[in-house]
């Protein structure tokens, strides 16, 4: 079943912002929960140390804490001077009470536990009346012990273990003295029925929050994917048009991102079909300018001879004799090309002497050269040795040859060079007038290229040689450029890389 991208990226985006708000929804929640509870045992920790620090001046090294056992009402005057709420009107014991409570530590084995024989008083409240609240103030949770962690004065607590509870305490101190602690019962985390309350409230409010972010999260996700799948759209409406032949079209972009570079590409890609099209409907007609010329020549030359009007003399013969040979070498030229363009032609590559390659073709040509009026110079050192193939190495010499023996005007001289730049091996054809202008040396090596004037079509040839010499070069790793010689024409470099070890 094909699921399109836009479904893909739709649920993708809108999966995840749900699962991000959930997740962040559960975060907050647990982090208030403990995060919440945990400021303020910090806060209630922060007021311990300022009553521990006031209720150092009540210690006499003499007695002791008897002023604060005589006068209980200074304990709560105290808390008031902290701006802290202490119980009143029977919310706390009427007189303070050691409280029954193991706080662990070395002293842990200590008796704690109030006095519970007939001296306990038929005053004293129920027990916890202090805490009736879940969350009360310090002062419903606080009592003094001195230095010896006996009780001296504060709430009382029954004898029950909770989990969550936590104590804390705080040594009062004179000088660097110990001499008596504050003990503070703390929660660390939050329970009971405020916390009930707490969390049903945040289950509701992440319904909502679920809900208004599912639908938030739809909206952007729908917004954002059509945005980014718009220029994918308009590819798609390229690459239809592409495929039809229609090479007009334009991929408009603003974005400068992926999709923006990939529309470029796609236009680039239609300008090259574009200028192949172009490139190859030229070709035909080229082609057939070039097949019409000797093909008419030759049915001329026939209809004479069959009309009567001309006999099958030697001399005719040999014309028609010549335009056929014209046509082979336009064919076999053409059938090299196309080989080569397509990549489909098989070297034969082996190790050859280059320097002897190209003399054994300069020979060839010599004669020619000397009946046109030219002079062959050659600059060629000892044997170099590279690796190619044979055939097509001198068909790239015999074309390069070639083009300068016809378009070298008499008298003249042609050059040939062999050089060595590191590892490359460099072979320089050289010609002497005429020259070609600057703006056509780049377009020398497309196939029916020709240049007007000197180098025109009343030369002869097919136009092909170079295009062929090109990709020979091109084939062996190597690279082939036409530059101005100082002989006054043309000299085409040839840059191959030749084989270290010449032995």
């Amino acid at each position: 079943m094909r699921v399109p991208i836009f479904t893909k990226l739709f649920i993708s985006l809108f999966m995840t912002s749900i699962l991000l708000v959930i997740g962040m929804t559960f975060s907050v929640s647990y982090s208030f929960k403990s995060g919440f509870q945990e400021y303020l045992n910090q806060q209630e920790k922060e007021q311990v140390e300022q009553l521990a620090s006031l209720l150092s001046g009540y210690y006499s090294a003499n007695v002791g804490w008897q002023e604060l056992q005589e006068q209980p009402e200074i304990w709560g005057d105290l808390f008031v001077k902290l701006g802290v709420p202490f119980p009143k009107n029977g919310a706390a014991p009427e007189r303070h009470i050691k409280p029954n409570i193991d706080l662990g530590g070395p002293d842990s084995g200590l008796e704690r536990g109030p006095n519970r024989g007939p001296d306990r008083g038929p005053d004293l409240p129920p027990r916890d009346a202090a805490m009736s609240e879940e969350f009360g103030p310090i002062s419903h949770r606080l009592f003094l012990e001195d230095d010896n962690h006996h009780w001296i004065a504060g709430v009382y607590f029954s004898d029950s273990k909770e989990s969550s509870v936590e104590w804390f305490r705080e040594p009062i101190k004179q000088g660097k003295q110990i001499v008596g602690w504050l003990v503070l019962k703390q929660k660390n985390q939050l329970s009971g029925p405020l916390v009930g309350q707490f969390y049903a409230q945040q289950q509701h409010n992440l319904i909502w929050i679920i809900g208004l972010a599912g639908l938030a999260s739809l909206l952007v996700a729908l917004g954002l994917v059509r945005h980014f799948l718009s220029p994918l759209k308009r590819l798609q409406q390229g690459a239809n048009a592409l495929s039809e032949g229609d090479y007009s079209f334009t991929f408009e972009s603003s974005s400068n991102d992926e999709f923006g570079e990939l529309a470029n590409r796609f236009q680039y890609l239609a300008g090259s079909l574009k200028r192949q099209k172009d490139s190859r409907e030229q070709w035909l007609v080229d082609i057939s300018h070039e097949l019409r010329t000797p093909i008419a020549v030759l049915r001329s030359e026939l209809e004479a001879i069959q009309d009567g009007i001309r006999k099958p003399e030697m001399t005719r013969m040999d014309s028609m004799h010549h335009q056929v040979m014209g046509l082979r070498r336009l064919v076999d030229d053409l059938y090299l090309l196309s080989k080569t363009d397509a990549g489909v032609y098989q070297l034969d590559v082996r190790r050859l002497d280059i320097v002897a390659l190209l003399q054994s073709v300069a020979n060839r040509f010599e004669h020619r050269m000397a009946q046109k009026g030219l002079r062959l110079e050659r600059l060629i050192s000892e044997p170099i040795f590279i690796k190619g193939d044979e055939k097509t190495l001198e068909q790239l010499c015999v074309n390069l040859l070639e083009n300068s023996l016809r378009y070298t005007d008499a008298p003249g001289t042609i050059k040939l060079s062999v050089l060595e730049q590191n590892d490359d091996l460099v072979l320089l054809f050289e010609d002497s007038a005429p020259s070609v202008d600057d703006a056509h040396l780049g377009k020398l090596f497309v196939r029916l290229y020709r240049v007007d004037q000197s180098r025109s079509r009343s030369h002869g040839g097919s136009g092909l040689g170079l295009s062929i010499c090109h990709n020979i070069v091109m084939m062996h790793g190597g690279s082939i450029v036409a530059k101005r010689s100082e002989l006054g024409g043309l000299v085409i470099e040839v840059r191959l890389k030749r084989e270290m070890s010449n032995g």
